[in-house]
């Protein structure tokens, strides 16, 4: 891809705002204080032009905490299991990231450094080195490496952070405050992308152009509340979630259909799957009457189809789960993982269904998953008879273990 059509692919799909002028307007004092942190000229125009929009204002990188439920993940797994994405470990990630790039490259023979400012400051690197050959040159075939690209994953970052140090911003952050922090609505790339800014040129950073950047503080809109509908809208436009972000986006407008009180919160789940696919189950979370079209509209589909063929996404196992996401596979290579391992699934299950301890194990799952989802949807009183019984089960299994010991 040339370096026109990479920049301007940046800017449609991570640094563009989606607006409609109105009437001229001069500019909100809190928009005009924005400039010093890279608001970009397009952003200024529309803010100047636009009077319905919230003024635009530069918040702290450091007091901005990412929303746990956005569903594309802009940090690879590998990374995601060992740091928390928040602003005191941005740096830290950063690095780990490089090294996983520098052991990546010379797995592949790739012996050269990887020139993370050459990148920020648009300066030629090796994926540009032959962007200077004549045309008729002959072009190499290219191919596919296995496994995941941690080169691939930050270059969107790196891209992006380029784009912003260039052009400025130009589709603000939106931010819900919280007491003394902001959680992100839309824009969490945009937000890494300042960190990585940030790390490389600080708090005085000199411009081509002469002008000054400050890059610990980054343009937002603050809004009342996280509307996840907002956030498909906006995702919709770029147009450029993978199969699993897409499942994510889906189960999240499920939830908030079927109402967020029914299902157990994020924070309960060790596997961040397994919040999902709580709505995995098209018969119980069937598509509530008169919003069919409002779904297909927000996830950018054109047939009832897709709604479940993404739903059964939810399904997957944990590792094609993590690997269909870093990788960006596709949804229907995912689709026959899933039918594979469903089928490994059966005759396993065909076979032991003889077996009166794995027979158990299974029912004592289910019985625990019916549980769960029980706790989630009962009032107070339901509650305590809940825990009562919880209470008698694990009394009546220790007696059966004492039981056990003394056969």
């Amino acid at each position: 891809m040339s370096t026109s059509k990479r920049r301007k692919k940046i800017r449609e799909e991570e640094n563009l705002l989606f607006s409609n002028p109105n009437t001229p307007n001069t500019l909100d004092p809190k928009t005009a204080d924005a400039i010093g942190f890279g608001l970009g000229e397009l952003a200024l125009d529309i803010a100047a032009a636009d009077s319905e929009f919230q003024a635009i204002e530069a918040i702290s990188i450091q007091n901005i905490v990412p929303n746990i439920l956005q569903p594309r993940y802009a940090v690879p797994h590998t990374l995601t299991n060992r740091f928390q994405v928040e602003a005191k470990n941005m740096v830290d990630i950063f690095k780990h990231w490089i090294e996983e790039i520098q052991i990546e490259m010379s797995l592949s023979g790739r012996h050269d450094e990887f020139d993370l400012e050459a990148h920020l400051l648009g300066k030629d690197t090796d994926r540009s080195k032959d962007a200077y050959e004549v045309e008729d040159k002959a072009i190499p075939a290219i191919t596919n490496n296995s496994g995941a690209s941690f080169e691939k994953s930050f270059m969107k970052i790196v891209d992006l952070a380029a784009s912003i140090r260039r052009d400025g911003l130009s589709n603000p952050v939106s931010l819900v405050r919280h007491d003394n922090l902001y959680e992100i609505e839309t824009g969490e790339r945009r937000w890494i992308a300042y960190h990585l800014l940030y790390w490389q040129f600080g708090e005085d950073d000199l411009l081509p152009s002469q002008q000054k950047r400050n890059w610990s503080r980054i343009p937002a809109r603050v809004v009342r509340e996280i509307d996840v509908w907002r956030q498909a809208s906006e995702n919709n436009a770029r147009d450029n979630l993978n199969a699993i972000s897409r499942a994510r986006q889906l189960a999240l407008l499920l939830m908030d259909l079927h109402g967020w009180d029914k299902f157990i919160p994020f924070n309960e789940f060790e596997n961040e799957q397994d919040f999902y696919a709580q709505v995995a189950d098209g018969e119980q979370w069937r598509i509530p009457r008169g919003q069919g079209e409002r779904l297909l509209n927000a996830m950018g589909f054109s047939n009832a189809s897709q709604l479940r063929q993404y739903r059964r996404l939810l399904r997957l196992s944990s590792d094609d789960w993590q690997q269909g996401d870093d990788e960006d596979i596709s949804e229907g290579e995912l689709r026959k993982r899933l039918k594979s391992h469903q089928n490994l699934a059966n005759r396993s299950l065909s076979t032991n269904e003889s077996d009166p301890v794995k027979k158990l194990a299974k029912d004592a799952s289910n019985w625990r998953t019916k549980l769960r989802q029980e706790m989630s949807t009962t009032d107070q009183k339901t509650r305590v008879e809940l825990r009562n019984l919880i209470t008698e089960e694990i009394t009546e299994l220790q007696n059966m273990i004492d039981e056990l010991d003394n056969v």
